[in-house]
């Protein structure tokens, strides 16, 4: 698996061992940030397969990182790399919708297995956080309406979602227009009551249909 990535991160010690960690595996860090200014200048400038992002940065948090990329890019795949372990943020990191939340103690070798699977189209969380994304979403279903039925259409895009396979993928594979998955893929969120792909495989999962 080859990946253009951006690493945002003050502390230069990570910076460093995360550069040798992911060139020594054939991965390009096509750019280091020290600040959340300075990662928003490079990741919108450079476009990288994926942003790996502290969530304490000196000037702003890596999630209000993750949210001004979103506002122009789906591209990019965004993962943040912190040492909190904070219900709050795990959830304010699933609204915003990146597609990883790894732990920085993670051992090297897990942590390149998720950044691989992360730029192979996957979503991935850390096991220690999970249970916090999964009460987040029970709560979210008793406080809110019934989810509406999904048929078997809908369970086959959220399996492939769940493979990480993009729009354009899925839309080849049931001959139908990218634009058309798209609207498909909104429906579904909007029938399981969540905002994106994360959010979706979860419930789905959840609910037993992948």
């Amino acid at each position: 698996m080859t990946g253009r990535i951006v690493i945002v991160d003050d502390h230069e010690l990570v910076q460093i061992g995360l550069h040798a960690l992911l060139t020594e595996h054939g991965l390009d860090v096509a750019g280091q940030a020290a600040t959340g200014a300075e990662g928003l200048d490079l990741i919108r400038s450079l476009k990288p397969d994926l942003a790996l992002i502290d969530i304490r940065l000196p000037d702003m948090s890596g999630i209000q990182v993750c949210q001004e990329i979103r506002k122009t890019d789906e591209a990019t795949r965004l993962a943040v790399l912190t040492a909190l372990m904070d219900k709050n943020v795990v959830h304010a990191c699933i609204q915003t919708g990146v597609q990883g939340y790894l732990l920085k103690d993670l051992p090297a070798e897990e942590l390149l297995r998720a950044i691989q699977n992360i730029l192979a189209g996957k979503a991935v969380l850390d096991p220690t956080v999970t249970g916090y994304a999964l009460k987040w979403l029970e709560m979210r279903q008793e406080s809110g309406a019934e989810k509406e039925v999904l048929d078997l259409r809908d369970v086959e895009i959220l399996r492939l979602m769940a493979q990480g396979w993009s729009n354009q993928a899925i839309g080849k594979y049931l001959h139908l227009s990218e634009n058309t998955i798209k609207a498909l893929v909104n429906d579904i969120y909007r029938r399981l009551g969540v905002k994106n792909r994360v959010e979706a495989v979860m419930e789905a999962y959840r609910h037993g249909l992948l």
